[in-house]
């Protein structure tokens, strides 16, 4: 009998019915799911076995805009302006 597969799992929960989990697998392509509960939401990413340049843009402009998200969620949380407030004032 083969021991289970050890997958490496980062899960991020926003609230009751949302989360973020990216799945770390040793020899298979990692997993990113986005869940939302309001409205009901999931998406899944992989990519490939053989992955190419595009996979890997696609992944940090992924990135890029999560931060960017994770900038705006958290100025208006601070109850900052938005940047692109900040920007036409200037």
């Amino acid at each position: 009998m083969m021991g289970a597969k050890r997958v490496t799992s980062l899960c991020v929960a926003v609230d009751d019915r949302s989360a973020v989990e990216v799945l770390a697998y040793p020899h298979r392509a990692p997993l990113l799911t986005i869940r939302a509960g309001r409205p009901a939401l999931l998406v899944t990413l992989t990519v490939p076995d053989q992955i190419e340049p595009g996979h890997v843009e696609f992944a940090w402009q992924l990135a890029d805009s999560a931060t960017a998200y994770a900038v705006a969620v958290d100025r208006r949380y601070l109850g900052l302006p938005s940047l692109a407030q900040t920007k036409e004032v200037a």
